[in-house]
């Protein structure tokens, strides 16, 4: 709220200054054109010059009352700002000291690099972001894939490839209560049939007696 005052109030003293200056060369320029006895173009060529004259006198014996104006309507930077214009965190987290800690610390890094390129390259599959671009809907396994849960015993389980020249970036779909092999999907219409005959799946009916 602080900033929009002050802002607002910075807006005025220009308007402010704006003002002085046209009042002042319509002064002048009054002043001009009431010369008495002189041609109509002396008289024009008088008329812009006191106006002129007048706005940058004026101005000049204004200057420094403006400029005090200006200094108490500045904005002053924000304290999470940097002197390159980059907000930085106000203190730094420092990392642990014990090496045990800090493996733990880039292992939960490295899950959660998953996750977020999980989201990153979901187009391929959710090319309009409506579901899969949700981070937080991605549990890192470790540094390479990532698991989205879509039902019980159902998942999506993305798997970052390096093998290749350039990794690639795959997404499959998963049932841990079966042995089924996970398939590859590339559509979000191809995961919801693979999700609608999971779900559909009637279970064995065993004969009687066994």
């Amino acid at each position: 709220m602080a900033k929009t005052k002050r802002a607002i109030a910075a807006i005025a003293v220009e308007g402010l200054d704006v003002v002085l200056l046209f009042t002042a060369a319509g002064l002048g320029g009054l002043v001009g054109s009431y010369l008495p006895g002189l041609p109509s173009a002396v008289s024009g060529a008088l008329t812009g010059a006191f106006g002129l004259a007048l706005a940058f006198g004026a101005m000049e014996l204004l200057d420094s009352f403006m400029g005090s104006l200006r200094a108490l309507t500045r904005i002053p930077p924000s304290p999470s700002s940097s002197a390159y214009g980059l907000n930085t965190k106000e203190k730094e987290e420092d990392l642990p000291s014990n090496t045990e800690d800090l493996i733990d610390r880039l292992s939960e890094a490295a899950r959660d690099g998953a996750a977020h390129q999980a989201a990153l390259f979901s187009g391929k599959v959710d090319p309009a972001a409506n579901l899969l671009n949700n981070r937080k809907l991605w549990v890192g396994i470790d540094g390479t894939s990532a698991l989205f849960s879509l039902a019980d015993g159902a998942y999506l389980h993305y798997w970052k490839n390096n093998g290749g020249d350039f990794p690639t970036h795959e997404y499959t779909f998963v049932l841990t209560d079966t042995e089924d092999e996970p398939v590859p999907v590339t559509s979000m219409t191809q995961v919801r049939d693979l999700l609608e005959q999971q779900v559909n799946r009637q279970p064995e009916v065993e004969p009687v007696g066994a």
